[in-house]
């Protein structure tokens, strides 16, 4: 048998050992998951990248387009307006007789009162 004090060095020995392959295994754990967050972290800064680009690139065609509707709106309007001139000079009754048909479809269209008797 051996002497207890041997045992002792013997257990401890294989207790620093196996303390220093934990802290190793630790070690590379942490590394390998360090890895693995730094390529997500880069794969999401790219997928963020080419949104924003994305988001870019559509906000500026809905601005050209709304630019376009805008021009096409004025454009419309100057029309409206000159058929209206027109019309005004050429036949005025008519327009009053218009502007009368919409009034009072408009008022037909409005709610009832109440009556309170």
């Amino acid at each position: 048998m051996k002497p207890l004090s041997e045992t002792a060095r013997d257990t401890r020995a294989k207790a620093n050992e196996l303390a220093e392959k934990t802290a190793e295994n630790a070690r590379a754990t942490a590394e390998a998951a360090k890895a693995r967050i730094q390529d997500g972290y880069g794969r999401a800064r790219a997928v963020t990248g080419d949104l924003a680009a994305k988001a870019g690139e559509q906000a500026e065609v809905a601005r050209e387009a709304a630019g376009q509707a805008l021009e096409k709106g004025k454009a419309q309007a100057k029309r409206a307006n000159s058929k209206l001139k027109t019309i005004a000079e050429k036949q005025p009754m008519a327009l009053v007789a218009g502007a009368v048909a919409i009034g009072a479809l408009l008022g037909s269209l409005l709610p009832k009162g109440r009556n309170d008797d």
